[in-house]
């Protein structure tokens, strides 16, 4: 019984942590199918559906603003608005008029994909399950694909709006003449060199660190769920004991808590992924 209890909860984790795969060669579901031209349809659905969601949720609030007596729900965009405005203020010091608006943006749909962490992890995929869908990830940020994507389009525009301000000559010289500089042309040769592998390896750096720092917290966040899951998960009626009603109440305690701290987690990601996609932007912009 022992090794069959096992065996469950090791399939159960990596039930969980399966994505739902479309082999895009042939068009087909595989749950074993891997490289390049496989796409995670379950990660890649959801974050269209929340990002739609934030469009949606501004959109409307949009169309009905007034400022005779807003109500709730605009008072709250309005405050996170102004919130986020003030960060891009404090960290990117030049004039732009799409720099806000995509910070908004990054922290509002990153913040609902982190937020679905926090529903139930069986309550999506048991309702799946019975329309014939095996697997289902509902937490986008718990894909690396997802996460570095988003990274991957923050440093290009990044790297595109710094050609934009600085022009070709003023990049090249930042990959060329920074932070090595000489005089002499013979020594700044080899020099040239080294600032452009020093320079390729920190703008390289940006988008494997912002999206694996992303990735990282919420799989940890989201394996935690899944282990705290597994307290009572070959428990039965039959099987039912003292010991079992004090492993549910333990599970419920901590999942509770987990949960509360795990907002914090969440709302602190979103942040991150936000300030370092303004950080990002204000480095493109700033003159070395």
């Amino acid at each position: 019984m022992a090794e069959q209890g096992a065996g469950s909860t090791s399939d159960y984790i990596v039930h969980h942590l399966t994505n739902l795969k479309l082999d895009l060669t042939t068009m087909q579901i595989d749950a074993e199918a891997t490289g390049f031209w496989v796409l995670h349809l379950d990660s890649f659905v959801w974050s269209l559906v929340l990002g739609a969601l934030v469009l949606i949720a501004f959109r409307s609030v949009a169309a009905k603003i007034t400022s005779d007596r807003p109500g709730r729900w605009q008072n709250f965009i309005e405050m996170m608005i102004e919130f986020v405005d003030t960060t891009v203020k404090d960290a990117f010091h030049h004039k732009s008029s799409f720099v806000a608006p995509m910070a908004l943006t990054v922290f509002f749909w990153v913040f609902l994909m982190n937020f679905m962490d926090l529903i139930p992890i069986d309550f999506i995929p048991w309702l799946f399950h019975f329309a014939g869908v095996e697997y289902m990830k509902v937490v986008p940020s718990t894909d690396p694909n997802i996460t570095i994507g988003m990274s991957l389009t923050v440093f290009l525009i990044a790297f595109g709006y710094s050609f934009y301000i600085k022009g070709f000559k003023g990049v090249s010289a930042e990959f060329l003449f920074h932070p090595f500089e000489a005089k002499n042309p013979v020594v700044q040769a080899p020099l040239m060199a080294v600032n452009f592998l020093l320079k390729c390896v920190e703008e390289l750096a940006k988008p494997l660190s912002l999206g694996l720092r992303l990735f990282g917290n919420m799989y940890a966040g989201e394996m935690i769920f899944i282990l705290l899951a597994c307290f009572t998960l070959n428990v039965t009626v039959d099987t039912a004991s003292i010991s079992t009603v004090f492993g549910f109440l333990t599970q419920i305690l901590l999942e509770i808590g987990w949960s509360i701290l795990h907002i914090l987690v969440i709302t602190l990601q979103a942040y991150i992924f936000m300030t370092l996609t303004v950080v990002y932007m204000a480095m493109a912009a700033d003159h070395h």
